[in-house]
């Protein structure tokens, strides 16, 4: 009769299986034991030590050291040993440091709660099916220092949130024998034990007993199965691994019940000797103890079908350094230019603010399409500016704005405000590649929205660099490599939505000039991006930028028609007056400028006089001014101004009437609804920005004012709304430096108080 594995979903579940899992353990994670003294005799029970009891045996470095490593414990700081004891064992808090083991060692872990006590290290050794030769010693001091592993060398307890994290068939287990065999009478299990060729017992309870020591005993246990007749191993082979429940099937000229195996069919012969047990009318199960001897000794070598006791092998291709930190420093360079593109045309122009949060997908298209990058891009730039606090949505307004900050950080130099972008990208949680994809209700995720934050994605920053710092200067491997490599340090954390993000988080680090693009692999770490990792102060990461870029220039090259050339980078003072004047036309190794009657006027409007900019462009310009470049910036200051623009809603202003009157005779402004309120002023119902629009439109060159004259001052965000955060019950703030101020103070007052 065949046997059907039902998916995961689908296993059975029993209470007497969840009672087994916590019957080694109180709420205290303490218990109480029986152990024999030297004439046989029990002892009387002894109240095992708590987990606060273990915890105040520990000196200060080592409670540090836990803090740092699990960071949720110290935030509220908890205000003793006990609390701290508590805290560490709840269950959200449990499975975030599980979540932070390796592959090995949470295979350690997973030996740890199945294995028959005592547990000990040669038991788990065994177990795993290593030799007794320390191997596992380093992953249980690990355990124990994260304080997910508990007690004596002789008696290891793993936390019972541990164990039910694992779930209720850890590694693919199923039920102990007990569980296994619960709904089998007395009488059926003294028939066991005659065909098992085992003596009768007195009750139900050693008749169990009986049977797990016989699977316990692999010379005999195997005589046992070396009688089976064909098929069994079969059987027995589709349960081992995992799910250890199969649905009893229906074969060819059987009943269509299914109910009953066949007579002297494998899964009979099973059923009747205990190596299956039935647990309800069309299901069986593989108890523990069973699948213990089959791994080890029939199917595989130990607990586990692969252990991970080392780490996957990562082949690495070595690159010019130099050369690779000159790439990511171009790179670097952009993005804080690129940021401030992005926002100075949403100070203009803004997004509003969706009444479920964030902007809408059609103004970042259109925000794409002004800085002539991919919507991508754009959506990194925005959520990288969103992250630094250099846009916010403005709640009086509903628009979403440039901050004041943004004004001081256009005051830093290039490099300091790279620092300023790359720190606040390394702690973000938001997750910018996720801005277009479908939602759970499939729509598209807006740009700067709570769907876009992601409790994972810090923490997934820190590994994916950290794996690239792992190889050599210059170094890189395959972004597979990195991956598996990711996976085996973090197997809890692991798929195809991670892998995803691995994959969108080393696009952002190209972009953000952290890693070196190299066509087929990850990329190639830089020696700025080694810094972040460090945490250095913004200055000391500026600096590592700095040194990786050419000295700057302060010159450009013009040509006649109406372009310019920096042969490098321009210094900052140079760059920030060619950016006002002229429009980037490419950027990279030379940057190419353009000059326009729109990039002129730019600058007029930002309080630059005619005279000025003569002067600038002679003084930074390597050859004569071109004649055509000259005629242009004087074209444009003769008209410029002669018109003012402001809000009255809107008001028109000439320095002459008869300015005025042209421009209200002309049928072209006729849209604009202006009217005459006193000679030289007009007003209109448009707001400033459209009216301005129409009007150079139209052939005019206005400008806009504020109401003492003088030149309009920047839109910024006055009222921000409540900033956008993932949730998630595991999500806290990023790990601790180990050592540092704060966590080894908080230890030494834990220590000091008990």
């Amino acid at each position: 009769m065949p046997i059907e594995q039902p998916g995961h979903s689908a296993e059975p579940t029993r209470a007497g299986a969840r009672a087994t899992a916590r019957a080694v353990a109180d709420p205290a994670e303490g218990g109480a034991s029986q152990s024999p003294d030297s004439a046989g005799r029990s002892a009387p029970p002894v109240r095992r030590r708590s987990l606060a009891d273990e915890l105040r045996a520990w000196p200060a470095e080592r409670l540090a050291n836990l803090l740092a490593t699990r960071p949720d414990l110290a935030v509220p700081p908890p205000a003793s040993l006990a609390a701290l004891a508590e805290r560490a064992s709840q269950r959200a808090s449990v499975a975030l440091a599980m979540d932070r083991l390796d592959a090995f060692t949470l295979q350690v872990l997973q030996a740890l709660a199945v294995s028959p006590e005592p547990v000990t290290a040669a038991s788990t050794a065994a177990l795993l099916g290593l030799p007794g030769d320390g191997t596992v010693d380093g992953a249980i001091a690990l355990l124990r220092d994260a304080a997910l592993v508990w007690g004596p060398d002789e008696g290891l307890r793993p936390l019972v949130n541990a164990r039910e994290a694992l779930g209720e068939n850890p590694v693919g287990l199923g039920p102990p024998l007990a569980s296994a065999l619960n709904n089998s009478s007395p009488a059926w299990l003294q028939a066991v034990l005659r065909r098992l060729g085992l003596p009768a017992t007195p009750d139900p309870v050693t008749a169990v007993g009986a049977i797990a020591a016989l699977a316990a005993d692999p010379p005999r246990m195997r005589g046992v199965l070396d009688e089976a007749p064909a098929g069994v191993e079969a059987v027995l082979e589709k349960l081992v691994w995992g799910p250890p429940f199969g649905k009893i099937g229906t074969g060819p000229g059987e009943d269509g019940a299914g109910r009953e195996a066949a007579a002297g069919s494998p899964l009979e012969w099973l059923l009747e000797r205990g190596i299956l047990g039935r647990w309800n009318e069309d299901t069986v199960v593989l108890p523990r103890e069973i699948a213990f001897f089959l791994r080890r000794h029939v199917f595989g070598s130990g607990l586990h079908r692969d252990l991970a006791a080392e780490p996957p092998a990562v082949p690495v291709a070595q690159h010019d350094a130099r050369r690779a930190d000159e790439a990511a420093a171009a790179a670097a360079t952009t993005v804080p230019r690129r940021v401030e593109e992005l926002l100075d045309a949403w100070a203009s122009g803004p997004p509003g603010v969706l009444r479920s949060g964030g902007a809408g997908i059609r103004d970042l298209r259109r925000t794409a399409l002004l800085l002539d990058a991919s919507e991508e891009e754009t959506a990194f730039l925005a959520e990288l500016a969103y992250a630094a606090g250099l846009v916010a949505a403005d709640l009086a307004s509903g628009f979403w704005l440039p901050t004041p900050a943004y004004d001081r950080w256009l005051d830093l130099p290039p490099e300091r405000r790279w620092a300023e972008l790359a720190a606040a990208w390394l702690v973000s949680d938001r997750a910018a590649g996720r801005v277009g994809m479908p939602d759970e209700r499939n729509r598209q995720v807006a740009p700067l929205s709570a769907e876009v934050a992601s409790w994972a994605v810090t923490e997934l920053r820190r590994d994916l660099l950290g794996e690239l710092d792992r190889l050599p200067k210059g170094a890189t491997t395959g972004t597979d490599a990195v991956v598996d490599r990711l996976f085996w340090e973090r197997p809890r954390r692991s798929g195809p939505a991670v892998r995803q993000l691995v994959e969108w988080t080393l696009r952002e680090a190209v972009w953000l000039g952290l890693v070196a693009p190299v066509r087929g692999a990850a990329g190639i770490l830089a020696t700025h991006g080694r810094a972040l990792l460090l945490g250095l102060p913004r200055d000391a990461l500026a600096s590592a930028l700095a040194a990786a870029l050419p000295e700057p220039v302060r010159h450009v090259l013009i040509q006649g028609d109406l372009t310019a050339i920096a042969p490098g980078p321009l210094a900052p003072d140079v760059a920030r007056e060619m950016a006002l004047v002229a429009d980037i036309e490419s950027a990279g190794a030379a940057t190419v400028y353009r000059f326009t009657t729109a990039s002129v006027r730019r600058a007029f409007d930002a309080g630059r006089a005619a005279d000025d900019l003569h002067a600038f462009l002679a003084e930074h310009s390597l050859h004569e001014i071109p004649q055509a470049l000259t005629y242009l910036v004087d074209d444009v200051a003769r008209r410029h101004g002669r018109i003012r623009v402001g809000a009255a809603v809107s008001y028109v202003r000439a320095d002459n009437d008869a300015a005025l009157t042209e421009m209200l005779a002309d049928r072209r402004t006729g849209g604009l609804g202006l009217r005459r309120v006193a000679p030289g002023v007009a007003v209109s119902e448009l707001p400033p920005e459209e009216l301005l629009e129409g009007l150079r439109a139209n052939g005019y060159a206005p400008m806009a004012e504020n109401e003492d004259g003088s030149g309009a001052t920047p839109v910024r965000a006055t009222s921000r709304a409540r900033r956008a955060t993932s949730f998630h019950p595991y999500a806290v703030q990023r790990p601790a430096l180990p050592g540092s101020a704060a966590v080894v103070a908080l230890a030494e007052d834990l220590a000091a108080g008990g």
